[in-house]
């Protein structure tokens, strides 16, 4: 008997954020393997989800501004600076409306993860698909909202985290169902200021 397709996936590559420590769009970094930060996280969703990725920016301004790709879909927050929810929301939006099962969300700030590792979520999701999956950060633990999984069946839930006025995911996900996958920190590093570039990293 033939195994059945697993369920549609999309990427999301967030990229919406206003990099204002670090003082230019962090998409444009240079990465030590080549490229940019955005070509780089491009690169690494397609691996996982082919060509089925979009990017979550801000605005249509900020799209000229990162520089992204004519090719690459992009998809805008219907009202500026409410925060990460709402890139999640408008994405889970998108992919219900075009036939995908849920949403694999990565930011662009994220050099170092891999894609075994994302490979690593989308097997815990197939085994749930209803089910929320998110990386979970080792030593120290702590959960990663923005690194995940989230099936298009929380789309009405994640609306009301966009609409509360804490528009907190952290919040959200203390009182939902979800699941986790363990991530070293070294993989989850996140670049916020120059300071936090380093020396140069392993990004293999």
């Amino acid at each position: 008997m033939p195994h059945a397709a697993p369920p549609p996936l999309l990427g999301v590559l967030l990229a919406g954020g206003r990099s204002s420590r670090m003082g230019t769009p962090k998409a444009l970094l240079p990465h030590p393997s080549g490229g940019t930060f955005l070509t780089h996280s491009l690169d690494r969703l397609r691996s996982v989800c082919e060509e089925k990725i979009v990017v979550s920016l801000a605005s249509e301004a900020h799209r000229a501004q990162v520089q992204l790709p004519r090719s690459v879909p992009a998809l805008f927050d219907s009202q500026p600076a409410l925060g990460p929810a709402m890139g999640v929301w408008v994405a889970l939006q998108h992919a219900s409306s075009n036939g995908y099962e849920g949403c694999l969300f990565t930011p662009v700030d994220l050099p170092d993860l891999s894609v075994d590792d994302l490979l690593s979520l989308v097997d815990a999701w197939r085994e749930s698909p209803t089910q929320i999956v998110l990386a979970q950060q080792t030593d120290p633990e702590r959960l990663q909202p923005l690194v995940g999984i989230y099936p298009i069946g929380c789309m009405d839930s994640i609306q009301r985290v966009v609409e509360s006025e804490h528009r907190s995911l952290y919040r959200y996900l203390r009182s939902s169902d979800h699941q986790t996958v363990a991530i070293p920190s070294t993989r989850l590093r996140n670049v916020n200021t120059p300071a936090d570039l380093g020396p140069p990293f392993d990004s293999t």
